[in-house]
């Protein structure tokens, strides 16, 4: 009898094994085991999500999944031309991006893990020089930096050294951001200042443009030199100092990046406002291959992962982050061929070395 028990206890066991098997990468490995071959995935990526793809916890992870992460970190916008090298996915950092990437290579599907807000990194006494003129306020509880207040001031050429009578920086108050023509967090920049432009509204086509330009080629071109690439602008900021740097605009997921080194130093004056309005950034990845939609699979649904992502200061889809205060007005980017329409409209302007009046 007892071996028979015993016997009947093995089958058992032996049919739960069976019925758990999961099947990856065209071979049958139980539950809970690992892939024991890998595949070799190529992406191209923003920079704000280089260091997070490359945590040894995401590589372990992958490559349970029996895949090999190989990535390449470009500016969003520069992602639309070299999608067409070899790549298995590309990841940029918005929406619009990941759409015109989408029509261009003929894909109709596309995962979004995580996202990020626009935020402005700034430091404690700037925000008092900027509250002091009327550029920071507080809306629904919180201090914001007034991207309306700023065009104000663009437009009458006032420089820091006009609102803080102890600063060397003669330049006109604005936001740093990024190069435009390379990089997403400069369009986002780009789509906050028109909607501000346009009475709180998206543009909703290129014929608006022409009445909007003057103060957008101001607010983009009177930067001078400015960065292709989010990490390089933030890095800039992390070692410029207030002087140099007294406020840029950033995803919020790079100042409140608590594991990678190019993280906030604790108990500085660095602090990070919401821009007025702002936008959602989400970091969208478009598979252009099979291996590529498993990536993307795993970067959205796997708990592991999600929890990771959060740790790097994105927010995972279908996570609530109780620490994570939502801004108070948000606006959503216009289409990619508006976006597009802008961007060429500055390029003219650039090349002209002057704006429209």
């Amino acid at each position: 009898m007892r071996l028979r028990l015993v016997a009947v206890a093995v089958a058992v066991l032996l049919i739960l094994v069976v019925v758990r098997q999961v099947t990856s990468g065209g071979e049958t490995v139980a539950a809970g085991a690992c892939a024991t071959t890998r595949t070799e995935v190529n992406g191209i990526v923003g920079s704000e999500k280089e260091a997070f793809l490359k945590d040894a916890r995401v590589v372990e992870v992958l490559g349970c999944a029996g895949l090999t992460l190989r990535i390449d970190a470009d500016g969003s916008r520069d992602m639309v031309s070299r999608v067409a090298t070899g790549y298995d996915f590309a990841f940029p950092s918005s929406t619009p991006t990941a759409e015109k990437i989408m029509q261009a290579r003929g894909v109709t599907e596309s995962y979004k893990p995580f996202s990020s807000v626009m935020g402005v990194a700034t430091f404690k006494p700037t925000v008092e020089v900027l509250r002091e003129a009327k550029a920071v306020r507080t809306v629904k509880g919180r201090d914001v930096v007034s991207i309306a207040k700023l065009i104000e001031m663009s437009r009458a050429g006032t420089t820091w050294k006009a609102v803080n009578d102890g600063s060397p920086n003669g330049n006109v108050v604005m936001l740093r951001t990024t190069d435009p023509a390379d990089s997403n967090s400069a369009i986002m920049f780009l789509s906050i200042a028109s909607a501000v432009l346009n009475d709180g509204r998206p543009v909703g086509g290129a014929d608006t443009l022409p009445e909007l330009l003057p103060d957008l080629c101001r607010l983009v071109l009177d930067q001078g030199t400015k960065p292709n690439t989010s990490g390089v602008l933030f890095e800039e900021y992390l070692t410029g100092g207030p002087e140099r740097i007294p406020m840029a605009l950033v995803y919020e997921s790079q100042f409140l990046d608590s594991v990678s080194g190019q993280k906030v130093p604790a108990g500085g004056d660095h602090v990070l406002l919401f821009p007025d309005p702002t936008v959602y950034a989400w970091h969208t990845l478009v598979p252009l291959t099979p291996a590529g939609s498993d990536v993307g699979k795993l970067l959205r649904d796997d708990a592991t992962l999600k929890d990771i992502a959060a740790e790097y200061g994105f927010r995972p889809q279908g996570r609530t982050l109780v620490d994570r205060p939502n801004p108070p007005v948000v606006v959503e980017p216009p289409d990619y061929q508006v976006l597009e329409a802008m961007l060429d409209a500055l390029a003219e302007q650039r090349k002209a070395a002057r704006c429209p009046k």
